[in-house]
């Protein structure tokens, strides 16, 4: 097969945040995607909370939407909506995702997902099915601030429909940062108001 190819730095970056592509073309999906971004002045145990709970992510996120189809111990089934910037094609997939778990050894909390399908969610014309392999998101407090969190992300993806390699890295950093600003607002709309009911 070609040789694999090192991890090169891609998309945009600003505000401290990286973003990574490299390809392995013997893999099934060649293209992986990886970003570290600073989600400043919202905690770990907030930005879990904001990620992982579902009722509450529809408050702030307009760029992923997840419904859960089922769910046990480990993980849950949801079906999994992506909103990319115009022109794309909003994309969706069904995953495999497993509740946050708590890493003693890295002091983070880590989240794993899989590509799946669910009887209840067939491809449909409105969006254009993701074929996903394994990603993760991993969540650390931010060095020398309790009150910031750091996401990690890594992701195997084949997006399908008529958009190119060189495309996807700047997309995928445009929506990490309205996801990131979205955090932000959400976590001040939502816990301010809780402290003062």
């Amino acid at each position: 097969g070609r040789e694999k190819q090192s991890w090169i730095a891609s998309g945009v970056w600003k505000d401290g945040a990286e973003f990574w592509k490299k390809f392995d073309y013997d893999s099934r999906i060649p293209l992986y995607l990886k970003f570290s971004i600073l989600i400043d002045g919202v905690s770990i145990e907030a930005c879990k909370e904001l990620l992982s709970n579902l009722e509450l992510r529809k408050k702030w996120d307009s760029s992923f939407f997840m419904e859960e189809l089922d769910s046990n111990e480990y993980y849950r089934t949801v079906h999994w909506k992506l909103i990319l910037p115009a022109p794309c094609t909003p994309r969706d997939a069904v995953r495999l995702l497993t509740h946050p778990k708590w890493a003693a050894e890295e002091n983070a909390y880590v989240m794993l997902y899989n590509g799946a399908q669910h009887p209840d969610k067939p491809e449909t014309s409105d969006y254009i099915r993701m074929d996903t392999s394994l990603g993760y998101s991993i969540l650390k407090q931010a060095d020398n601030d309790p009150d910031s969190t750091v996401f990690f992300g890594m992701g195997n993806n084949d997006y399908g429909g008529w958009l190119p390699y060189c495309v996807l890295p700047y997309a995928a950093s445009r929506t990490m940062y309205n996801l990131r600003d979205e955090m932000k607002k959400g976590y001040r709309d939502i816990y301010a108001k809780d402290k003062h009911q």
